[in-house]
């Protein structure tokens, strides 16, 4: 019963420490935040008509609601994988709605780059975290 006590302490130890935007959408982001989020972010077709997240935040802010930048990708975030809001696109600029099939394969392009970026790290890591744990796995044999 001690160690069960001790694995659940262990869990919630891992996830509070995990990155919020890693959950499910809490009721507010769910109810309140995202259908704003969702009507708005329709509105911006094109890159011109971009919205940056800092821009979002100070509006719906004006208004009154709880928000900031994290919790504005936490939505997005939601939004794209959800397919809630066809084509919207992220750039310097802003949140927009893409208005051509060359926009998409632009950002297919640009995720695909960071993708890429990303997994090269991940080896990276990987290939150091190996060689560590073999230098010392040699030092304790050496040892004996």
């Amino acid at each position: 019963m001690k160690q069960i006590a001790e694995n659940l302490k262990n869990v919630t130890t891992m996830k509070n420490n995990l990155p919020r935007a890693t959950y499910r959408l809490s009721n507010y982001e769910q109810n309140i935040l995202l259908p704003i989020l969702m009507k708005g972010l329709k509105r911006k077709r094109g890159a011109e008509n971009a919205i940056t997240n800092r821009q979002i935040v100070l509006a719906l802010r004006k208004h009154g609601l709880k928000i900031n930048e994290r919790c504005v990708r936490k939505v997005v975030n939601h939004i794209r994988t959800n397919d809630l809001v066809v084509g919207l696109m992220a750039s310097d600029a802003g949140f927009y709605i893409a208005q051509s099939e060359q926009e998409f394969i632009r950002y297919e392009n640009r995720l695909l780059s960071r993708e890429e970026a990303l997994r090269q790290v991940r080896m990276s890591i990987e290939r150091q975290r190996r060689a560590m744990l073999s230098h010392r796995s040699q030092e304790q044999v050496l040892l004996f």
